[in-house]
This record gives structure tokens, C-alpha cells and sequence, in this order.
């Protein structure tokens, strides 16, 4: 969290100083000190989380340098009236944003094996992170919404709280995620976020949130293997924990069966196909949620995989991008959904 702090931090620095050197070239009379001040308070804004205010500086600063190197390819001038272009650009992504994270999309993957199982359908949602941009009525028509898709069971694939949620709207998301067991059976794992490592005073342990998950019907899984139906399930416990090794957990499985690995972070995709596991279901990278974090993430390959689906041999990976977003309350990149998963023999 302090890294991220002083990341924004340095961004008001450099949109300060990029704002004043504009300003200062258009009105040189007006008091430096003066114009310093100003636009110190009007970037103050910019440290604050679970607002749209960093969001906005982060697109005005990346609209401004745009606008600024068209203007030197081009030999112009930065004028007045252009100054306002990356200002209204920002805004409009600002507002795109809003709606495209509260703009819950249904991605749906139809896969085939050569094992003898029954058809299967897995609905998986990940990186709720709630209550960021989302209300108690949000929560209730979401789930409702997943209840009308009828799998074989949910996964709830970590990060459905972080270290912004009270113990009260801890209690309230898996009170109400807990209506999913009417109509399949719902697995949880754990993502970095949900055992608040990241705030500086936690509102409740990991082991409180276990209890209170497992209260509403909920099975728990941290290295916990699972078999049925020709199916074999492993929840994996979040790779910034100590935990088992992925292939100490497949040496205990029927390698005929259709194996199913649950991990919030998209990691050992190799080991995966080796050991012979059918399918990884990941969360984690949010598809970067803001621009350009994904774009800049993909090209410096932080993530084995960052969104969507691949295919390996008899392998399969599927990394989402979240059904909602951590930190702020908008999405300027990819999509936020859950996804819907049918897997039958063929």
C-alpha cells in the first residue's frame, strides 16, 4: 500500500510541474508562488483511495503528454484552448469507466474432454472487492443473477473482500453470497486481498473470515482436494501464503478423473499441464482495470496469463478479469463479469 502511495504521490509531482510550466508560458504575470499553490491543492485530491480523483489525474496526466507530443510533432504551439481537450478527454474516460465497471458482462467458455464425466457447468466470479463501487441492492441483483445460471457448483475464486471492508460488509457479502447454496454448492479460496494484509489496521483475522464464510454455507478450500462425479477439485491456498506444493496436492489424485485447480493468481501454468491437470481457473489480474496497468503488465509478462483463455495440449487456463475492480470505483480496462464455464465429454 505505501508503494502505491507514494506512486500517486509522484504522479501529482509531475502533473504539477507539467501544469505549471503550461500555465506559467500563458500568463507569466501571475505569481509563481501563487500558481504553485493552486495546483498543489488542486491535485490534493489525487491521494485518496476508493474515489475516482486518482483516476482522473492519472488520464488527465497521460491525456496532457499525448496532446503535448502531438503538438511537438506537428511544430505547434501549446495553446490555451488545446489545454482543454485532455481535461474533457479525461473526464469522458472517467465516466466511461464508471459505467463499464458497474456493467457486469457474462463471458462463456465451452470445453471438451476425452475423460468420461457428466456435463459440467462451473460459474466463477473473482476480485469482487466489495463494497467498492457497488451497493448492498447491487450485491443482491448480482447474485441473483448468478442464481438464474443453474451450474454444477460456483466458485468464488478470492479477493470478494480486501483490506477497505468493515467487518459489517464482510458479514453482508457472504450473507448474501450464501443464497448461491440453494441452488449449488459454492467453493471459496482465498486472494491476496481478503486477509487485509495490505491495511494498516485489520478489521478482522483470516481465521474470523473463514468462520464467517463457512457460517453461510460456504465451502473453505486451502490446499483441500475434493473428488466427485469423475471430478476432482483442488483449492489452492493464495501464493503469497505458505502452502503445498501443487504437486504433492495431484500426487493424491485419480489422473482419469477431470481435475480442476483452483488458484486466485494465474501461477505454475506449466507444472499444471505436466502434472496433468485438465483446467486452472484464475483471478487475480483485474485485466488491469486501469488503463494502460494492463497493457504495460501484458507487455512485461508480470502475469502467466493475464485474461482470458489458452489451451495447452489437454490443458486449459482461464484467467477473468474480476466481476469488479479493487481500489477505485472504475474500470478503464477490459471488462468486469463473471464467467460460465461447460465442460462435457465429447
Amino acid at each position: 500500500m505505501i508503494y502505491l502511495k507514494m506512486g500517486l504521490a509522484i504522479l501529482c509531482l509531475l502533473l504539477v510541474m507539467d501544469l505549471f510550466l503550461l500555465i506559467h508560458r500563458w500568463f507569466p504575470q501571475f505569481p509563481s508562488w501563487a500558481l504553485w499553490g493552486l495546483l498543489l491543492l488542486f491535485v490534493l485530491p489525487c491521494i485518496t483511495f476508493n474515489t475516482i480523483f486518482p483516476i482522473f489525474y492519472l488520464h488527465l496526466m497521460f491525456c496532457l503528454l499525448i496532446t503535448q507530443l502531438i503538438c511537438l510533432i506537428f511544430h505547434q504551439d501549446v495553446k490555451g484552448w488545446v489545454f482543454f481537450i485532455p481535461f474533457l478527454l479525461a473526464i469522458t474516460i472517467c465516466i466511461y469507466g464508471i459505467f463499464n465497471m458497474k456493467n457486469i458482462e457474462k463471458t462463456t467458455y465451452d470445453l471438451q474432454t476425452s475423460k468420461e464425466i457428466p456435463d459440467t457447468k462451473i460459474v466463477m466470479i473473482s476480485d469482487l472487492h466489495y463494497p467498492n463501487a457497488m451497493t448492498e441492492k447491487d450485491l443482491n441483483n448480482m447474485v441473483k443473477d448468478l442464481q438464474k445460471e443453474k451450474p454444477s457448483f460456483y466458485i468464488l475464486n478470492g479477493d470478494i473482500v480486501d483490506e477497505f471492508t468493515s467487518v459489517d460488509q464482510m458479514k453482508t457479502v457472504f450473507q448474501t453470497l450464501g443464497k448461491l447454496t440453494k441452488t449449488a454448492n459454492v467453493y471459496y479460496v482465498f486472494g491476496n486481498h481478503d486477509n487485509q494484509h495490505y491495511a494498516n489496521e485489520p478489521a478482522f483475522s483470516k481465521e474470523t473470515l473463514k468462520k464467517v464464510i463457512e457460517s453461510n454455507g460456504i465451502t473453505v478450500l486451502q490446499d483441500d482436494i475434493l473428488h466427485f462425479d469423475q471430478i476432482t477439485l483442488i483449492g489452492r491456498e493464495d501464493s503469497e501464503e505458505k502452502r503445498e506444493s501443487l504437486k504433492s496436492l495431484v500426487k493424491t489424485c485419480n489422473l482419469d478423473s477431470y481435475i480442476i485447480v483452483f488458484d486466485h493468481q494465474p501461477k505454475d501454468i506449466s507444472l499444471c499441464e505436466k502434472l496433468g491437470v485438465d483446467l486452472q481457473l484464475s483471478g487475480h489480474t483485474h485485466n488491469g482495470q486501469i488503463f494502460p496497468v494492463g497493457s504495460l503488465a501484458n507487455s512485461l509478462g508480470i502475469f502467466e496469463h493475464d485474461y482470458g483463455m489458452i489451451k495447452k495440449g489437454n490443458f486449459t487456463q482461464i484467467t477473468t478479469s474480476g466481476i469488479h475492480g479493487w481500489g477505485f470505483p472504475t474500470r478503464t480496462e477490459g471488462i468486469s463479469e463473471y464467467v460460465s464455464i461447460s465442460i462435457t465429454s465429447n
